[in-house]
C-alpha cells in the first residue's frame, strides 16, 4: 500500500490479507463481553467495533458501524436479543447474527431463526474453537448451530442458494 492514489497501476499486485471480520459483541454481562474479546483477540481476522450491554445499545452501534457479525445474546434488559436481531438486519442488512445465549429450548431458536439469526450458540458449552468457526461461517454466508440445538433448527428457506 506504499502507492496510495496510484489509480490502478497497481491492481495486478498481489493485495496483502484479506480485511479483518468486523465484529459486534451484544451481552448485558461485562465479564462475557471481556472474555470474548479476549478469545477473539488472539486471531488476526477479527476486530472487535463496538461492544453493546443491551439490545437498543446493539442495534445503534450496528447502524453506525456496520459490522460483518453481530454477536448477540438473547437474554438482555430492554430490548431482548431476538428483538435487536431484527432491528439489526432492517438497519444493517449486510450484518450476519449470531445468538449467543444460555436458552436450549425450541421455541427460542425457531424465533432466533425467524428473525434473521444465522447461527445459534449455547454459553454453557461454547468453546473459543467453535466461537471462531461460527463466527466465519455466518460471515461467509452459511448458518452454524450447537449441537444441542440442532434438532431446533428450522429448515431453510429454498432461496436457490445452498443450505
Amino acid at each position: 500500500m506504499e502507492k496510495e492514489g496510484a489509480g490502478g497501476l497497481d491492481s495486478d499486485l498481489p493485495t496483502g490479507p484479506a480485511m479483518p471480520i468486523r465484529i459486534l459483541l451484544a451481552d448485558d454481562h461485562d465479564i462475557l463481553r471481556e472474555t470474548l474479546r479476549g478469545m477473539l483477540a488472539s486471531h488476526s481476522d477479527f476486530v472487535v467495533i463496538g461492544e453493546a450491554a443491551d439490545g437498543a445499545q446493539a442495534v445503534e452501534l450496528a447502524e453506525r458501524s456496520r459490522p460483518d457479525v453481530a454477536v448477540v445474546d438473547i437474554g438482555m434488559k430492554g430490548m431482548n436479543g431476538i428483538e435487536a436481531t431484527v432491528r439489526i438486519l432492517r438497519r444493517s442488512p449486510e450484518t450476519a447474527v449470531l445468538m449467543l445465549t444460555v436458552y436450549k429450548q425450541e421455541s427460542y431458536v425457531t424465533r432466533a431463526v425467524q428473525a434473521g439469526a444465522r447461527g445459534y450458540l449455547l454459553k454453557e458449552s461454547l468453546e473459543e474453537e467453535e466461537l471462531v468457526r461460527a463466527i466465519r461461517t455466518v460471515r461467509e454466508g452459511g448458518r452454524f448451530f450447537s449441537a444441542a440445538v440442532t434438532k431446533a433448527v428450522p429448515p431453510q428457506k429454498s432461496s436457490g442458494g445452498d443450505g
